[in-house]
C-alpha cells in the first residue's frame, strides 16, 4: 500500500468568538481570522480533534462557520501549532508533538492561498509570481514562470500592477504565485468567494487541468455547494472540530446542514429551471422549476423559451403562511411542509422536493401552527425572483459514469435508464439533459471500442419503455474519471479494478447495487434474463437519484 500524500492527526484548542456569534444567529462564511484571534486570546469553546489521510486530488473541507476549517489549514501549513498530533506530507514528517518536530512553514513545501490573496501591491504580476523563486537560477526561474503563467492564462498581465487587474485576474495571479514553487500540498481558504460564476468556473477548470499533470493533494475550504461538487474528489465535513462526514460528494453534499452551505449572489435558494413562455404585457416569464410543483413567474428578460436558467430567491423575500393565501397581483404561491424551524429560519420542503429557506424577522418569529411536519405556503413576488443565466460548474452538471466490463450491455442500459429517469424527474426532454445539469455516460474496463449495444440489452430497455440510443462502446479514461462526479460499477470486482486503475479517484468510485448484491451479466443471455437485469438496474438507479436529484412527484 502506498504512503498517503498527506496525513493529518491534530488536536488544538479552537476559538469561540465565531461560535458565539453563530449562536446569536449570524451566518458568515469567513471564520479564519476570528477563530485564530479568539484562540490567541486564550478563549476556547471546543477542541479541534481531526485525523484523516488524503491521496492526490481535491479534498473539500466544509462545515458551519467556526467549525475549525481554517484552523486546520493553518496547522497543516505551519502557521498555527497543534497542541498534540502529527502531520506528514509524502511520508516526510513536518510536525510531531511527541518527537518535538515542527518544520517551519517555508520548508514544508505547502502553498496557501487565502481569501484576501495578499498580493504585493507594489510589485507587477510577473514579480508577484516569481517572488518565491529568488533562490533559483535565472533559467529555472524563467521556466517555471512561463509555465505557470501560461497555465493560468495571465501572460498578458505580467507588467501590470495588481490594482490594474480584475478580481478574477488577481485570483489567477495568487494561484500562480503559490503553485510556481511546485508545492507538495496546496491549501485554499475560500479563494473564489468574491467571483461570479463565469469567472469561478473558468478558474476551477484551469486549476483542475493543472493538477491533472501535477497530482498533488489539494485541501479546499468552501461553503459553496457548486464548488463542492465541481472540485471535490472527496468531501470532509467538520462540526465542532470533529469530522462529521467523510466521503464522495454525491453522498456527503446532499446531507449537509444548511449553515454549512452558502449560495452565491446573496440568494440562499437557487433553483434550476427552464423558460416556458414570456408574458410581455405583464413583464414576466413563466419558468418550470425543478423540485417545485407548478411553474414560477419571474421578471421578463431576453431569454428564449427552452433556455436553461437558475432562479435565485433570497430567504428574506419569502412570506410564509400556515393556510393557502388569497393573493392578488403577480405573486408565486408554493406549497410545502416544514422540515425544520428555528427562531428566525424555517426550512420548507416544497411539493416536488425542492428545499427552501425562509428568513423571518427575529421579533416576529414563525407564524403559529407551523410546527415541523405542518403544511406551509410560501409567497414570493415575481420580481423577487432573480434570474441567473449561467452554466453549471463542471461536475455540478453531475456527470455519472456507469461501468461494466465490455460496455455493450449492463453499463449502456444503466446509462439509458439513468438519463430517462433524470429527464422524467426534471420534466425536461432527454435531449436537454446536458443543459439541465445532469446526464449519464457509460464505459468499460475491457471494451472493444466502437461496438454497439447488444440486441438483448436494447430489447430489455424497450420492455421498460426506456428510449434506446445509438451506442458505441468505450473504455474508462482519465478524462472521463476527472469529469465524473460519480462512477458506478456493476460488481465489486469491477469496482476494485476501476479503483486500482485510478487510485486517485477512489473516493468517487462506488458500487451501483446495494452491498451484498451484484449486477452480473445474465448467464443464458435470453431476453427475459436481460429484462430482469434491466429492472434491477432501474431500481438501483432510482435509489441513487432519490438523493441526488430528488424523488419524483
Amino acid at each position: 500500500m502506498s504512503v498517503p500524500a498527506l496525513q493529518v492527526q491534530v488536536s488544538k484548542g479552537h476559538g469561540a468568538a465565531r461560535a458565539a456569534r453563530d449562536a446569536r444567529g449570524a451566518r458568515d462564511s469567513r471564520d479564519s481570522r476570528d477563530s485564530n484571534t479568539a484562540h490567541d486570546a486564550g478563549i476556547a469553546r471546543f477542541r479541534l480533534e481531526t485525523e484523516f489521510e488524503t491521496q492526490p486530488g481535491v479534498t473539500v473541507l466544509v462545515g458551519p462557520s467556526g467549525a475549525g476549517k481554517s484552523t486546520l489549514l493553518r496547522c497543516i501549513a505551519g502557521l498555527s501549532k497543534p497542541d498534540q498530533g502529527r502531520i506528514a506530507i509524502g511520508g516526510r514528517i513536518v510536525f510531531d508533538a511527541a518527537k518535538r518536530v515542527d518544520v517551519p512553514p517555508e520548508h514544508r513545501q505547502v502553498a496557501f492561498v487565502f481569501q484576501d490573496l495578499a498580493l504585493f501591491p507594489h510589485l507587477t504580476v510577473r514579480e508577484n509570481v516569481v517572488y518565491g523563486l529568488r533562490r533559483l537560477d535565472a533559467r529555472e526561474r524563467e521556466r517555471r514562470r512561463a509555465g505557470i503563467m501560461a497555465a493560468f492564462q495571465i501572460e498578458h498581465l505580467q507588467h501590470r500592477l495588481p490594482r490594474d487587474t480584475s478580481g478574477g485576474e488577481q485570483q489567477r495571479v495568487a494561484l500562480a504565485r503559490s503553485l510556481v514553487t511546485e508545492p507538495s500540498v496546496l491549501l485554499l481558504d475560500e479563494p473564489l468567494t468574491s467571483l461570479d460564476r463565469y469567472l469561478k468556473a473558468a478558474i476551477i477548470d484551469d486549476l483542475l487541468r493543472w493538477n491533472q499533470a501535477r497530482r498533488i493533494p489539494i485541501v479546499y475550504v468552501t461553503h459553496d455547494r457548486d464548488e463542492m461538487l465541481a472540485l471535490g474528489d472527496r468531501i470532509i465535513a467538520l462540526s465542532q472540530g470533529r469530522i462529521a462526514a467523510d466521503g464522495m460528494p454525491l453522498d456527503v453534499v446532499p446531507a449537509l446542514r444548511q449553515e454549512a452551505v452558502a449560495q452565491p449572489g446573496g440568494c440562499e435558494n437557487l433553483l434550476d429551471a427552464v423558460v416556458v413562455a414570456a408574458h410581455e404585457a405583464e413583464g414576466t416569464m413563466r419558468c418550470r422549476v425543478a423540485g417545485i410543483a407548478g411553474d414560477l413567474e419571474v421578471p421578463l428578460t431576453r431569454v428564449a423559451a427552452g433556455a436553461t436558467v437558475r432562479v435565485g430567491i433570497r430567504a428574506g423575500d419569502i412570506l410564509l403562511a400556515s393556510a393557502r393565501p388569497a393573493i392578488l397581483g403577480p405573486c408565486n404561491v408554493i406549497r410545502g411542509r416544514v422540515q425544520s424551524r428555528g427562531r428566525t429560519l424555517v426550512e420548507i420542503r416544497a411539493d416536488g422536493g425542492a428545499e427552501l429557506l425562509v428568513h423571518l424577522p427575529a421579533a416576529a418569529g414563525a407564524p403559529a401552527g407551523l410546527e415541523v411536519g405542518a403544511e406551509a405556503w410560501m409567497i414570493v413576488r415575481s420580481h423577487a425572483c432573480h434570474l441567473v443565466r449561467t452554466p453549471a460548474l463542471g461536475p455540478v452538471q453531475r456527470l455519472f459514469v456507469f461501468v461494466c466490463s465490455g460496455n455493450t450491455s449492463r453499463s449502456p442500459m444503466a446509462q439509458a435508464i439513468c438519463n430517462a429517469e433524470v429527464a422524467r424527474r426534471l420534466k425536461v426532454p432527454p435531449e436537454a439533459l446536458g443543459a439541465a445539469g445532469v446526464r449519464a455516460l457509460s464505459a468499460g474496463l475491457a471494451a472493444t471500442p466502437g461496438m454497439p449495444m447488444t440486441g438483448a440489452a436494447q430489447q430489455a430497455l424497450s420492455r421498460l419503455g426506456v428510449p434506446v440510443f445509438e451506442h458505441r462502446s468505450q473504455n474508462l479514461t482519465a478524462e472521463l474519471v476527472t469529469s465524473a462526479e460519480a462512477i458506478f460499477c456493476m460488481t465489486t470486482r469491477l469496482r476494485d479494478l476501476a479503483t486500482a486503475a485510478f487510485p486517485g479517484a477512489a473516493a468517487k468510485i462506488a458500487l451501483l447495487p446495494p452491498s451484498g448484491m451484484e449486477l452480473e451479466e445474465p448467464a443464458g443471455g435470453g431476453a427475459d434474463a436481460f429484462a430482469n437485469l434491466a429492472r434491477q438496474i432501474q431500481a438501483c438507479v432510482r435509489q441513487r437519484l432519490d438523493t441526488l436529484v430528488g424523488a419524483p412527484e
